[in-house]
């Protein structure tokens, strides 16, 4: 009997994005404790340099390997000279994980201004493609890598909650993953895309009253929101090398409101 750890981690240097806040933040920092203690080495990145802190030392104190690389993802010149920063502190880049995004607004079309819309795109779809291109040019030479993008159910079943410009950019992500997928293959590289739904992170937890967040799991057919540590091991399990041959995956992580007849909109139904 094999007695290896599964999602093994050991020896890997991931970089998460969208990771600050610590426990004030999203999904984001709770992928990298995952990560670091399933052994991997972790670079944490946001956008500012005290929302990074705030997630390296609160993992620090854990006992945890991070280390803090603040960027701008959504432009590319910054983007690249992150991937780049990793790779010479740690020597390597082996997980990349996309998760900084731009959050929906609920607008309709009529609603969104320009500047929400190229925002939405510049965080949501720009920056997974600068970052991912950084990375693989650098996974190739060493014939393996894990490229996890963290996109939404939304990119499947339309949701009326989160407004157009957010559910047309990941569904845009979800396109990427499945074409990258393919062009890197061969290469010992890998590209998923993790879906979840009503996920009931910290800063949810703070912004959104009681009654709603129970009314809105009442839609769900597992009655309750997801948790952050179920979507940060499904993410560990695309990055080790269990998850070999799994590439150009969407996976929904979202109680079964993907599968509900008639799609999200009729479960969002009636929440709005």
């Amino acid at each position: 009997m094999n007695s290896q750890r599964l999602c093994d981690l050991s020896g890997m240097v991931a970089l998460v994005t969208g990771a600050g806040g610590g426990s004030r933040g999203g999904l984001g920092p709770v992928i990298a404790r995952t990560l670091a203690r399933a052994g991997a080495r972790v670079a944490i990145n946001d956008r500012t340099a005290e929302w990074t802190q705030a997630t390296v030392e609160e993992l620090r104190q854990l006992g945890l390997d991070v280390e803090g690389f603040p960027a701008d993802v959504a432009d590319p010149e910054q983007a690249d000279r992150l991937v780049q920063s990793v790779i010479a502190r740690f020597g390597q880049l082996d997980i990349l994980v996309n998760k900084a995004e731009a959050h929906g607004s609920g607008r309709r079309s009529d609603q969104v201004t320009d500047d929400e819309w190229e925002h939405a795109l510049a965080v949501n779809v720009h920056a997974p493609f600068y970052l991912s291109r950084a990375a693989v040019r650098h996974m190739r030479t060493r014939r393996f890598g894990r490229i996890i993008n963290v996109s939404n159910i939304s990119a499947i079943r339309t949701s009326v909650l989160n407004g157009v410009a957010y559910v047309a950019t990941k569904e845009a992500l979800y396109g990427f993953t499945r074409h990258l997928a393919i062009e890197v293959a061969q290469h010992g590289i890998t590209v998923n895309a993790i879906l979840p739904g009503f996920i009931l992170t910290p800063k949810l937890a703070g912004e959104w009253p009681e009654e709603r967040i129970e009314k809105l799991a009442a839609t769900v057919p597992a009655l309750r929101a997801g948790t952050p540590d179920e979507v940060a091991a499904l993410v560990a399990f695309l990055a080790s090398r269990e998850a070999d041959y799994i590439t150009g995956a969407a996976i929904p992580i979202d109680g079964a409101v993907s599968v509900v007849p008639g799609g999200r909109v009729a479960a969002e139904s009636a929440f709005v």
